[in-house]
């Protein structure tokens, strides 16, 4: 199957600043990688936005003073950041390409560096690298582009004069201005996503609720609101609901808190900027709200994002961009005959398919064989499809599985003490789930060693047959039970473990495969790409392009 398709996001974060009431600005809200490669999609800058093509191309917005509002004509890329008169992306490969304003150096990327994740702050810029250490550039007249040494970091996003990272034990570390309190992070408090602002700091706890910080902005987030994003502008903050709705506090002399009530708008990301916000709606279309002035609200028609695909046991479902789905090969029983609506994720199993609405509800079709296609009640942040059922995650981060529990594989293991859930996975036999902290677990059948994790932090596990797979934290892989064998070696961004065997994009975007391939399931296609899946005789991706691929045989 191949198709070009638009849609889902991998929410990393990027951010950017202003002076005058500027802001920062943030691409697609939220924080800690998921390892299926997916995408930044949206940024906004101090006055203009910026978001990313289903092709991998770049369209930008609002004032081009300096050219910000110019992006490279040529090129396919991955994510995308905005900053006060400057912008910047990635691409597949993972260099970084800057535009704009230079004055301080901010859109001079340092020479040979890859970077997974990219945040443009007011005058100065950030790159992660796949192993987690930081390279700053730009302007450091507070110390804004002076890291802290021996830290590393899953996330990081820049203020005015000020950038954070988050680690992967959920501990925020912020330096540079402090005057305003923007880098004083509450004691003791540990995060998913954390969004800097002008000179204010906001963080989402593994709750789901988020707390603020320096500019006397505590109250601009409502202190019961479960969120499952937040974006950080000038003098406001918006969230994500975990219904797929826009909740916003703090300033609004121009609007820039006082999102749309449009029926049936659920969103999947947002970016917010000196005076005004965008958020990614479920059918690929930017909305913006607040100050137009150089109109940075006035976005061009999508969609946006590079979607998803899933690879089940015997077929294949791809979302587009527009929220569309189409799904090809086996449909004995209906797993290839989704229902219509619109979607912002989709997964695969055996015979059957799931999909959550950006509202957060979940819907399946297919074999429903001891209820693998009866989901429970949402809303959820998240989803993950196994063979025989599924896990979906709350954004409070409690977890729901169903479908086959003879193993014990739909009956999640209780969290650690003061810890939750930030993923989990489901695979044929057993599930794993990342907490908050960055440790791991798994529970189900233990016979092939399967839930023994390797001690460590992680960013993703994805569990197939009879063994795991594992991202560290540091971008190394690691598989453990059911004699799987040793994956490659390399720094990687995302992961994905079919019945019996597992694909990974390397943090140069090539492909990597092992495991049986008695159907050309491991002969990955040479190139780039920005998402993987994998399923039990095949697997599909999606190039950087956005180009669908698949391999092996269905």
């Amino acid at each position: 199957m191949q198709r070009a398709g638009t849609g889902l996001l991998w929410l990393l974060l990027a951010a950017t600043g202003c002076w005058s009431g500027g802001a920062w600005a943030q691409a697609s809200a939220g924080a800690i990688p998921d390892g299926d490669g997916r995408l930044v999609a949206l940024a906004a800058g101090s006055y203009h936005s910026c978001a990313l093509r289903s092709s991998g191309s770049i369209a930008c917005w609002g004032s081009n003073w300096a050219g910000e509002s110019t992006p490279p004509s040529k090129g396919y890329f991955t994510a995308v950041a905005a900053g006060l008169y400057h912008s910047c992306a990635l691409r597949s490969d993972g260099e970084a390409v800057c535009w704009g304003d230079n004055n301080y150096g901010q859109t001079s990327v340092p020479n040979g560096q890859r970077f997974t994740a990219i945040a443009a702050g007011s005058t100065h810029t950030c790159g992660l690298r796949a192993s987690g250490t930081l390279v700053c550039w730009g302007r450091n007249d507070a110390g804004q582009t002076t890291q802290p040494s021996k830290q590393s970091f899953v996330a990081v996003t820049a203020g005015y004069e000020h950038t954070c990272g988050l680690r992967v034990d959920g501990g925020a570390v912020c330096w540079g201005a402090s005057n305003n309190g923007a880098t004083s992070v509450p004691f003791g408090e540990t995060f998913t996503a954390i969004s800097a602002g002008d000179f204010h700091t906001c963080g989402l706890r593994a709750s789901g609720v988020g707390v603020c910080w320096g500019n006397g902005l505590a109250a601009s987030i409502a202190g019961s609101q479960v969120s499952t994003a937040l974006a950080a502008g000038g003098v406001h903050t918006c969230t994500l609901s975990q219904f797929g709705t826009a909740v916003c506090g703090g300033l609004n002399n121009h609007g820039q808190a006082s999102p749309p009530l449009v029926k049936g708008n659920r969103y999947t990301a947002m970016a917010s900027g000196s005076y005004h916000t965008c958020a990614l709606n479920q059918n690929g279309n930017v909305v913006c709200w607040g100050d137009n002035t150089y109109g940075q609200t006035t976005a061009p028609r999508g969609p946006f994002g590079m979607g998803a695909v899933a690879a089940g046991h015997s077929h294949t479902c791809d979302l587009d961009g527009d929220g569309s789905m189409v799904c090809a090969g086996s449909n004995t029983s209906g797993e290839s005959s989704p229902p219509a609506g619109l979607y912002a994720d989709v997964g695969a199993g055996a015979a059957f398919s799931c999909a959550r609405a950006a509202s957060g509800s979940l819907s399946c079709w297919g074999f429903n064989d001891l209820g693998r296609a009866t989901p429970p009640a949402g809303p959820y942040a998240s989803m993950d499809i196994g063979s025989a059922g599924g896990c979906a995650l709350g954004a409070n981060g409690v977890p729901a599985c169903w479908g086959n529990n003879g193993n014990g594989q739909a009956t999640p293991a209780p969290a650690p003490f003061l810890r939750t859930y930030r993923q989990v996975n489901l695979g044929a036999f057993h599930g794993c789930g990342i907490f908050d902290n960055g440790s791991a677990g798994c529970w189900g059948y233990s016979g092939t060693s399967a839930t023994s994790v390797p001690a460590g932090s992680w960013l993703a596990i994805s569990a197939g047959e009879q063994f795991s797979c594992g991202l560290r934290s540091n971008g190394q892989l690691a598989c453990w039970g059911g004699g799987m064998a040793a994956p490659p070696t390399g720094g990687f961004k995302a992961l994905a473990s079919g019945s019996a065997h597992a694909c990974a994009i390397r943090d140069t975007g090539e492909l990597a495969c092992w495991g049986s391939n008695a159907w050309g399931q491991t002969n990955a296609p040479a190139g780039r790409y920005v998402h993987v899946t994998s399923g039990d005789k095949h697997s599909c991706a999606i190039r950087e392009n956005g180009a669908r691929v698949c391999w092996g045989t269905i």
